[in-house]
């Protein structure tokens, strides 16, 4: 039986996000660009809404492959916002294609999101032990630092409560229940 948190419970597609996904440890380029994607989307939003838009935003966003995602233009903008199947906030939309700008300027330099994301704890999951009940912090030091490092290098929508929510989902920060 798997200890879930009271959000995990909510839905058969939030119990299975929590058992095989949520808080395991990610050093996969593209998955770890696909979360904070989604992570900038859920901004506002439940959780479980992007979850059930995964697939679509997806392939709006060509697997979140950050070197195509980067070439999107006006034409692409206007596509993502007319699709009701997606997440249409403008704002979340053009910092999506912001970051992928960005990182595939990385990619280019030979840095990568695993090394930036990793880098601020050595490398390590660092462990949060998540009192059975109550919400996780919606920020930490962590994340503020993480933010404000996202921020000075360009990064859109990837405040400390977001960037809390990637670093928790990606298993930077390890918060699952035992």
């Amino acid at each position: 039986m798997v200890n879930r948190p009271e959000w995990a419970q909510k839905s058969p597609a939030m119990q299975a996000y929590y058992d095989h996904d949520w808080g395991f440890t990610k050093h996969d380029e593209q998955k770890l660009f696909e979360m904070l994607c989604l992570e900038c989307f859920q901004s506002g939003l439940s959780w479980a809404l992007v979850w059930q838009k995964r697939l679509a935003l997806l392939e709006a966003y060509q697997g979140f492959d950050p070197a195509k995602v980067a070439q999107f233009g006006e034409e692409e903008v206007a596509k993502l916002l007319a699709d009701p199947a997606l997440i249409r906030n403008q704002l979340k939309v053009r910092a999506t294609i912001n970051n992928a700008r960005i990182l595939s300027q990385w990619h280019q330099e030979g840095r990568t999101l695993e090394q930036f994301t990793w880098s601020f704890t050595n490398g390590r999951s660092i462990r949060m032990e998540p009192v059975p009940g109550l919400p996780l912090p919606a920020k930490t030091p962590l994340s503020e630092q993480v933010a404000t490092e996202f921020k000075r290098v360009g990064f859109k929508f990837t405040g400390p409560v977001v960037v809390m929510s990637y670093l928790t989902a990606v298993g930077v920060i390890n918060a699952r229940l035992a």
